[in-house]
């Protein structure tokens, strides 16, 4: 692979946008911050995420390439999808049209269905993770905290740690429920940014103590007008 440029940083790694110098095509090439004296089980999160992720084939989830090490560097190589993520185009003055939403999130939901259905849920779904592409097209990216259920897997996720986006937690999520993670968790998720579609705004604001708590409580969220 030929670097070409950085496409995004956080503190978990980085994604460039990179050429396979084989197959001569372009690929988003994920890689993680992991020292040289990494807990392998930190490795063994890394390469379940491609796995669970290679398992997927569908129009509106990013394929998985490649996963591998060089020169001690692991990597992902993906698709690379060109758009933007789809947290752009949240407006609060301008929502979206209910048609249009819906219309979106229903393609959302269908390729949710498919990794379900293949016991893998994301777990951090949201509308930065989501990339609509030149076709208009939403594509969920990051399964970067997916799990495959019915497996071993759930041992390498301490019980009681929180992982995902607060605001767009589930219940179970906010409360580090792992064993009651499941669809449902990703169909929560799904529900906020269809809300945040409508309204240009999430359900719970404030801080992170305060949007938790609100969640738990099971607030009710101001009604679409």
């Amino acid at each position: 692979y030929r670097l070409i440029k950085l496409l995004g940083e956080g503190a978990m790694g980085a994604v460039y946008l990179a050429e396979d110098t084989m197959l001569r095509r372009q690929v988003a090439l994920k890689i993680p911050k992991f020292s040289v004296d990494t807990d392998p089980v930190l490795l063994e999160r890394f390469y379940r995420e491609a796995r669970a992720a290679a398992a997927l084939r569908h129009t509106n989830i990013c394929p998985v390439f490649d996963v591998g090490e060089i020169d001690g560097r692991h990597y992902i190589a993906m698709a690379y999808i060109e758009g933007r993520p789809l947290s752009d185009f949240v407006e609060p003055d301008n929502p979206a049209p209910p048609e249009q939403a819906a219309a979106l999130v229903c393609r959302l939901a269908d390729a949710l269905a498919t990794a379900h259905a293949q016991g893998v849920i994301h777990r951090d779904l949201k509308p930065a993770n989501i990339i609509v592409d030149e076709m208009r097209e939403p594509i969920v990216m990051d399964f970067g905290i997916a799990r495959q259920m019915q497996s071993d897997d759930i041992r390498l996720t301490s019980a009681g740690a929180i992982l995902g986006s607060p605001a767009y937690m589930s219940p179970e999520q906010a409360e580090g429920q792992q064993e009651r993670m499941g669809p449902t968790s990703d169909i929560y998720s799904l529900g906020v940014i269809l809300y945040e579609l409508l309204t240009g705004r999430i359900p719970f604001r404030g801080s992170l103590v305060s949007v938790l708590s609100k969640i738990l409580s099971a607030e009710e969220p101001r009604r679409p007008a």
